[in-house]
């Protein structure tokens, strides 16, 4: 552990914008958070609500002292998140400290950036919202209605619920009964959850399109098709009808079990990883040799090749959980989450930097609080307004 002598100097240093990488490690480590919550954030705020301690190391040392004291006291470890049966959510190590705490820079340099940073538009986050496309053609927008059934036919009861998802419920259905195909999409800057009418259970990304049956019995198979996008399967177990979901590179089979696909078109490759259970994955160049994951793989697919390997299910699964994570990360990796988040496009001036980026925040949190561990990495970023878009300017410092 650091001596808190050391401790304030670094936290001195972050105040006036001239921390390095490895101090900031250090300063994670020392206040033993994990997270970024915003707790670490308000406390911070609160002690130096009173004025800066520029150069007043009494004052700086409280300040470093009382935030520390109340993370060890209020703050209790936080459970270990679980997906599907046993599966642990590793901790991130968050760069808490990014966000806001710039307002309060000291130095004249930092007093410019600060001007800079204030003069950009911030952006807000994404929002639960999508659109419904029933079998009739009549387009539901979700976000604008209240809860209550949204539609009838057939045996099958849509219904949207207080806490914003959508629900197929069957009412003396058969297996015969409501065949018609339904779509459900999200736009960038959306997300929303669907419970089918067999009560499986789909989470969807921003920019994602899924298909459906009304009534997915009624094929003897429940088949969906994720048209594009990302979504997060929860499968209720049923053998008498195999669960397939179909993308434009793959098919996956499953009986009962959590998985996620990510098969937007920028990204080159389907990726599917399992989160518990198991699953078949195959695609139409390779129909003859399927691969079967075990928990805790993925698999890479193209219209011909499968390659499996171990997940890292943090990175492959934030998303579902309310955050933006990357680990060991390109910075077009990073801003593929960020753009279809934040609905923003992006724009690099000449080649983007090498370097990979660890670290998440929570994907309620605005862009700038995103921007600003691009900017701790010596990435510059500018908003503008093109073409009625909002598009992210990116340049390495050099």
């Amino acid at each position: 552990m650091e001596n808190n002598q050391n401790i304030q100097k670094i936290f001195a240093k972050y105040l006036d914008n001239t921390i390095n990488a490895d101090e900031y490690k250090v300063l994670v480590h020392y206040f033993g958070k994990e997270e970024d919550d915003g707790e670490l954030y308000e406390l911070v705020l609160k002690e130096l609500s009173g004025g800066l301690p520029e150069h007043n190391h009494i004052r700086l040392e409280k300040a470093v002292d009382a935030v520390s004291y109340r993370l060890r006291e209020q703050l209790q470890p936080k459970k270990t998140i679980r997906l599907g049966k046993y599966i642990p959510y590793a901790a991130a190590v968050f760069l808490f400290l990014a966000i806001g705490i710039s307002f309060y820079l000291i130095s004249t340099n930092s007093k410019q950036k600060r001007a800079e940073f204030a003069a950009v538009a911030d952006v807000s986050p994404g929002q639960s919202a999508a659109t419904l496309t029933l079998s009739n053609g009549k387009k539901i927008r979700l976000n604008s209605l209240s809860a209550g059934i949204l539609a009838s036919e057939q045996g099958i009861e849509v219904t949207k619920t207080k806490d914003g998802a959508v629900v197929y419920t069957g009412r003396g259905m058969n297996e015969s009964s409501n065949t018609g195909v339904n779509t459900l999409s999200t736009a960038n800057g959306q997300t929303y959850r669907i419970t089918l009418s067999d009560g499986s259970r789909i989470w969807l990304n921003a920019a994602t399109t899924l298909q459906y049956a009304a009534n997915l019995g009624s094929q003897g198979t429940r088949n969906v098709k994720l048209l594009a996008g990302e979504a997060y399967f929860e499968i209720t177990k049923d053998r008498k009808h195999p669960f397939i979901v179909e993308t434009p590179s793959q098919k996956v089979e499953v009986l009962g079990t959590h998985f996620n696909i990510n098969s937007y078109a920028d990204e080159a490759k389907t990726v599917t990883t399992l989160a518990e259970g198991s699953v078949k994955v195959s695609t139409p160049g390779d129909k003859d040799r399927p691969v079967i994951l075990k928990p805790g793989q993925q698999s890479f697919a193209t219209d011909s090749r499968i390659i499996v390997q171990e997940a890292d299910l943090q990175s492959a699964l934030a998303w579902k959980d309310g955050k933006i994570y990357f680990k060991d990360a390109s910075i077009q990796e990073v801003l593929h989450q960020v753009s279809r988040w934040y609905n923003i496009q992006v724009e690099y001036k000449g080649e983007p930097t090498k370097e990979v980026f660890n670290g998440g925040i929570k994907r309620s949190a605005n862009l700038s609080s995103v921007l600003r561990i691009l900017e701790l990495s010596n990435v510059n970023f500018k908003l503008i307004k093109k073409n009625g878009a909002t598009v992210l300017m990116v340049a390495q410092t050099k």
